[in-house]
């Protein structure tokens, strides 16, 4: 038998074990919950047009892949990756808070060896973190740890504050696949849900990509997981909440389009991806609904000048079509790039837009911006109620 009939046997044989260990997960885990949590309420006008675009953080080589949450006091805590460059040992995790006037200095979270150290397992680059509040009122950070290689060989952490991001858990290991518990990355918000449990977008990346979502209980362990859609379905889902029953998830795709996938029973089941007419190719998005149209974020490449640009575009049709609102370029390169955005709804009744821009020497700068409902109504968005 040949060395490539030998390897094919072997996958097949790995393939029936681990779907035998599917089956022995599915029974064990719990109900998948009913409904999401009742989503927020888009922000209402606030009587003055805001669109205000500022850096906020540029102490670091490379700083990338921020998200936020907001605290109790009105406050917004953003959290990211950064150090010397992409998937070097010297990432850390940081965080800095804006007060509704500025942002404090950038202070770090947790380097790779507290992560191994908190989970037990050799963890050498960290990346993508999400913060959300869980059920609890407590906040939670999920990210990624890299023992060896690149982003195939990622698998998930968590870490939990009391104190509103003051001070945090040792981290803990997220046990997502079979194999070797590798291949899940993260990028998407967080969704709470019916029961006190957490669904977390995830992406496989792994042998072959695809979408999930991960069912975390109120201790943020995992207890279930659904594959968006049955085929290939692109990777980092960033999944808009529509009502109790219905969503949307937007997933990236290598040399192409921006996918779309459906649910009407809370993530338990979807329909499989299906392309959309943006044309932001091989970035990720976020959208969210603003009345009876959606809101998105994402990045584009005029091919014509050979430029990529900030877009802020509306659906009337749940995604299917898109239709621009807003476009500024960021340098003077091809390689200058707006990318990874993040969007919060403020106690001020704004929305603020977090995202990474990638300079012309491959440096990067975060940029926050701060967008009002009554300047979205003013360039073709839906009216003010």
């Amino acid at each position: 038998m040949s060395g490539l009939a030998i390897l094919h046997h072997l996958l097949a044989l790995l393939a029936a074990a681990l779907a035998i260990v599917a089956a022995g997960v599915s029974l064990q885990a719990p109900a998948w919950p009913t409904a999401f949590a009742s989503p927020a309420p888009a922000p209402r006008c606030i009587g003055r047009s805001v669109l205000d675009i500022q850096p906020f953080h540029d102490g670091q080589r490379f700083a990338h892949a921020v998200s936020a949450a907001v605290l109790r006091d009105g406050r917004l805590r953003a959290v990211w990756y950064g150090g010397p460059k992409e998937l070097s040992p010297h990432v850390k995790l940081w965080t800095a808070i804006f007060d509704g006037t500025q942002w404090s200095a950038a202070q770090p979270i947790v380097g790779p060896a507290e992560v191994s150290a908190g989970t037990g397992r050799y963890v050498r680059k960290l990346g993508n973190p999400i913060i959300y509040r869980d059920a609890a009122g407590e906040l939670v950070i999920v990210f990624s740890g890299i023992a060896f290689g690149g982003w195939p060989g990622v698998s998930l952490k968590i870490i939990r504050s009391t104190d509103e991001g003051e001070t945090w858990s040792p981290a803990r290991n997220l046990t997502t696949t079979a194999i070797f518990n590798l291949g899940t990355n993260v990028r998407g918000p967080a969704i709470p849900a019916a029961g006190n449990v957490t669904l977390v977008p995830t992406s496989h990346e792994f042998l072959r990509t695809f979408p999930e979502v991960v069912l975390l209980n109120g201790r943020g362990r995992v207890v279930g997981k659904r594959r968006i859609g049955v085929s290939f379905g692109g990777f980092q889902p960033f999944v808009t909440v529509l009502d109790e029953h219905r969503a949307i998830a937007f997933m990236r795709v290598h040399r192409g389009f921006i996918l779309s996938a459906k649910t009407g029973d809370a993530a338990a089941s979807w329909t499989d991806p299906a392309p959309t007419t943006s044309p932001t190719r091989n970035t990720p998005v976020v959208a969210t609904p603003i009345g009876d149209q959606l809101f998105m974020v994402s990045s584009q490449l005029d091919r014509t000048r050979a430029r990529w640009s900030l877009i802020l575009a509306m659906s009337a049709d749940q995604g299917q079509s898109w239709r621009n609102i807003f476009a500024q370029q960021f340098g003077d390169s091809p390689l200058a790039l707006p990318k990874y955005p993040w969007l919060s709804i403020g106690s001020d009744g704004l929305f603020h837009l977090l995202f990474t821009y990638v300079r012309d020497d491959d440096s990067t700068q975060l940029m926050h911006a701060r967008i009002s409902r009554d300047w979205i109504a003013e360039h073709g968005g839906p009216a003010c109620p």
